[in-house]
């Protein structure tokens, strides 16, 4: 039978920068690696202003050219400290708690957020597309164009590292191991493409999307395999996503799942929408709101609330989504990992 590579799948082209990637469609993205807050002993009024903070930043961007991908990788991990003592109580001590420490499972949260720059959308994007096709015939201009756009957004990561700095944000590019070029961001898609298991990545001299991607994938009606060249390496998962979301949200939210026994991978994106989309679409439900039988009630108010702050640019809107890759080593585990994983969804009232 005739199956399709895997490449037909993935956007990711090239490296036009040490740290920009550039997509098959024209975009470009970026990609941040994020060691995180201790979010457990942070009081909550800080975590509560790192939040204003974070929401001053996606407001900052104000454009439908761009939108934020995060990207959540817990994945469980050996530990081992090496180490010999020539004090007897000293090894004793070290030998016990190594096998506790081994009894033990044990893992790592690796956070991610992905910049991704591309045209307009919607309406405003038509002119875009206009001049993408003038701008076709002419190489010189074309190439300026890029190296415009690439600048942009390499300014632009600076300026968020920079505010992210309290996270341990940097930007994932090209790095030398043993004077041998590696790539950093293919080291992340293959991440995602392998369900979690890490590998390091040279520099390709082939197209990204025929470079990344070493696992095979299988997939049924409701589970998924990605099977490696030795079976340690091969991941058995479900995907969950939000069929509802809560009437409130907060920072920590899904803090839960980042203490469940379980390997996943949790990916959230939000794409902005322009303001005169964005403002025409709330005014049309409001409209659509007004002549129902909820007129009056406290979903018209909040209608009200949303129209007001995009007019006082206290808020953007756009295109959100969640997506919960449950993982697990057998096909056995992939049940109980949905389960669980699930439950944490439920308690914070998310409907999957």
């Amino acid at each position: 039978h005739n199956e399709r590579p895997m490449s037909t799948h993935i956007p990711y082209l090239r490296h036009v920068s040490d740290t920009v990637i550039g997509l098959e469609n024209g975009s470009l993205l970026s990609v941040i690696k994020l060691d995180g807050l201790f979010f457990q002993t942070e009081d909550q009024a800080e975590l509560n202003m790192r939040s204003v903070v974070q929401n001053t930043m996606i407001r900052a961007l104000g454009s439908s050219r761009f939108s934020l991908w995060s990207t959540v990788v817990r994945r469980e991990v050996e530990t081992e400290i090496g180490g010999a003592f020539d004090e007897p109580f000293c090894e004793l001590l070290n030998r016990r708690y190594m096998n506790q420490l081994r009894e033990k499972r044990m893992f790592t949260n690796e956070i991610y957020l992905t910049i991704v720059r591309s045209g307009m959308r919607g309406a405003l994007g038509i002119g875009d597309t206009v001049k993408k096709l003038l701008d076709r015939a002419n190489r010189e201009v074309r190439d300026q164009q890029t190296r415009e756009d690439v600048t942009e957004l390499e300014e632009l990561i600076s300026n968020i590292t920079r505010e992210l700095q309290k996270y341990g944000a940097r930007a994932l590019g090209i790095a030398y191991r043993d004077k041998e070029p590696y790539s950093e961001p293919c080291e992340f898609f293959n991440t995602i493409l392998t369900c979690g298991v890490p590998r390091k990545m040279r520099l390709p001299r082939m197209g990204i999307r025929n470079f990344v991607g070493t696992s095979r994938l299988h997939f049924s009606k409701r589970t998924m395999q990605a099977q490696a060249a030795v079976d340690e390496d091969s991941r058995f998962g479900a995907l969950l996503s939000v069929k509802e979301y809560p009437p409130f949200t907060g920072p920590g939210m899904l803090d839960g799942l980042l203490q469940v026994n379980h390997e996943f991978i949790l990916t959230q994106s939000f794409t902005i929408a322009d303001k005169p989309i964005a403002q025409e679409r709330i005014t049309r439900l409001q409209r659509q709101i007004q002549a129902s039988d909820e007129a009056g009630s406290s979903v018209e108010k909040d209608i009200d609330y949303a129209l007001n702050s995009l007019m006082n640019q206290e808020a953007v809107f756009g295109f959100h989504h969640l997506s919960l890759l449950c993982l697990s080593r057998d096909l056995q585990g992939v049940s109980k990992s949905v389960s669980e994983l699930g439950a944490c969804l439920t308690d914070m009232n998310i409907n999957w």
